[in-house]
């Protein structure tokens, strides 16, 4: 006779089918009515209920409006979340999302929001809670004859954490609406272009492994405190978030980057930004760092102000590969004996000939580690005189590497308080022949520089156009009159206190009559000067006002 069944077994061996759980028994409507309820405490409750049973699974798996609420909270790593946020946007498939987040920390909105930035069409509502409250209701923002929304615009404002609340107080009492002062406003002064601005203040820029790519067309950063200062290499981490780039401007402070050992170690990538039609840079000792990771093959302006310092700072790239400084240096940016020697009319010559100190090796700490040096690091041999002539070396410096990396269209060129060495305008006027409008703002350039502007006899050479005309040597050798800048089309100089008046009126005449007269022969090789501005140059008087209007008519400014 068999012993019983221990209860354990009982029902394995019972044949009628076991008592469900109560949870079992729910209809699938309630299943989604409360797993739609427990999303309301985070984003990530549904996906955990989705692995409780196969039956659940198939319950969230097949009710996307349960995603429609994310709830986002600092309860995870930044890592984690960002994949729950995206986990929610794929499940949701197309339906519109409530976006609802409670964080304390300022640093945490922009990575948390950044995988729901490029799906801006599909929010309904957007709820902070935390460091501040906030809400926008999206269903009465959009007007849907003018397009699909979208972030066009963001803009970070990086300052010190202890100053973060104070300076985030002043800039919402300044706004003018909750939402002009909030995390969205307007791209434009009116609603109805569904394009919007994004504006957040960190105490950092966030690390782009936390970050979903970013696809707005426009970022402006800005350094706002007086105490910190963003290093060049976080600033490019950050930009390789930002592919789709049309338009860049980075507002900086001019303060010392310090570097330790650990950050040479690990240099910034090259950041590729295929679209970037716009940069600027305001303020800042990093400009050669930064211009020399930059990849910008479609760049056509470059707006570089207020680099100019008359202080000295270290000029070099920290980031190339050092070596001895006892090894041979490299060779400057020419295949001639004396490459970066400009020669020009004795009467032109510069009346100044200072020694000035090499650039390459300042006086800092970190300069007494050996570094590599680049094409055209040496010291400008024309010796011409700058108030700034370590800010001119990294703007010069920072110019070629961008241009030589990215060959880019470029046709604006504006220096306002940025200044190059005599070498690197020589080296520019040779590599930027597309150039068309040229603005330069207090600048120590010699005259010259404006002479390189001017017609130049040199052999002809094959790749000259057919139609230039030539003029015979008394070598026997056939030579043309060129230009640098052939498209040049606008020339704005604007207190350049060095240059003589003499020397701008010999170059511009000269200029503007070449291209003038194949122009009127029907010979397009080099565009006629439309705009020539000369303004508050205190060597360029009234008499020499009446000669070069002489020359240019209508088309010359004087203010």
């Amino acid at each position: 006779m068999s012993s019983p069944l221990p209860p354990q077994l009982r029902p394995l061996h019972d044949p009628n089918p076991p008592v469900r759980a109560p949870m079992d028994r729910l209809p699938v409507e309630l299943l989604i009515e409360i797993f739609t309820y427990c999303a309301h405490a985070a984003a990530k409750t549904p996906l955990t209920l989705g692995m409780v049973c196969r039956r659940w699974k198939a319950v969230v798996e097949s009710s996307p409006h349960i995603f429609q609420l994310v709830v986002l909270d600092e309860s995870d790593r930044l890592y984690t979340l960002n994949h729950v946020a995206q986990a929610c946007l794929e499940r949701s498939k197309k339906l519109e999302i409530d976006v609802d987040l409670h964080i304390q920390s300022r640093d945490h909105l922009l990575p948390l929001l950044s995988p729901f930035l490029s799906s801006l069409h599909r929010w309904r509502s957007f709820r902070l809670s935390g460091f501040r409250h906030e809400y926008v209701d999206f269903e009465h923002f959009w007007h849907e004859p003018n397009g699909d929304p979208k972030l066009e615009q963001l803009d970070i404002n990086v300052v010190d954490p202890d100053e973060i609340d104070s300076i985030a107080d002043q800039m919402q009492q300044y706004g003018n609406g909750a939402t002009q002062s909030g995390t969205f406003r307007p791209y434009t002064t009116s609603l109805s272009s569904n394009l919007l601005s994004m504006d957040v203040i960190v105490s950092k820029l966030p690390a782009p492994r936390f970050l979903t790519p970013l696809r707005f067309v426009s970022l402006f950063i800005c350094e706002g405190s007086l105490t910190l200062n963003i290093h060049p290499a976080d600033l490019l981490h950050f930009l390789t978030a930002c592919p789709e780039l049309e338009y860049f401007s980075f507002n900086g402070l001019m303060a010392e980057v310090k570097f330790s050992p650990g950050d040479l170690q690990h240099p910034p990538p090259l950041v590729v930004l295929p679209r970037l039609r716009s940069l600027v840079l305001h303020s800042t000792l990093s400009a050669r760092i930064i211009l020399s990771h930059l990849v910008t093959p479609e760049l056509r302006e470059l707006y570089l102000e207020h680099l100019n310092v008359d202080f000295k700072f270290p000029v070099h790239n920290p980031y190339l590969s050092r070596r001895p400084r006892s090894a041979p240096q490299p060779q400057t940016s020419s295949d001639t004996h004396h490459p970066d020697i400009v020669t020009h009319p004795s009467f032109f010559t510069s009346p100044f000939n200072y020694n000035l100190p090499s650039m390459l090796f300042c006086d800092t700490s970190y300069n007494e580690t050996p570094y590599e040096t680049e094409d055209g690091d040496s010291d400008d041999e024309c010796l011409d005189y700058s108030q700034s002539p370590y800010s001119d070396h990294a703007t010069g410096m920072g110019i070629r590497s961008l241009i030589s990396r990215s060959s880019p269209p470029l046709r604006v060129l504006e220096m306002d308080y940025a200044d190059m060495r005599t070498k690197d305008f020589r080296w520019l006027f040779a590599n930027v022949r597309g150039l068309e409008d040229f603005r330069i703002v207090a600048s120590d350039m010699a005259d010259r520089v404006i002479n390189m502007l001017a017609p130049h006899l040199v052999p002809r050479r094959p790749e000259h156009p057919k139609e230039l005309p030539t003029v015979n040597g008394i070598d026997g050798r056939r030579y043309v009159e060129e230009l640098a800048l052939p498209h040049l089309k606008s020339l704005e100089l604007f207190n350049c206190q060095r240059l003589s008046g003499a020397a701008i009126v010999d170059a511009i005449s000269r200029r503007a009559a070449l291209s003038d007269g194949l122009a009127q022969r029907g010979i397009e090789v080099y565009s006629p000067l439309e705009d020539i501005a000369v303004v508050q140059c205190s060597q360029f008087d009234g008499y020499h006002a009446v000669e070069l209007a002489a020359a240019l008519g209508e088309r010359l400014r004087l203010q």
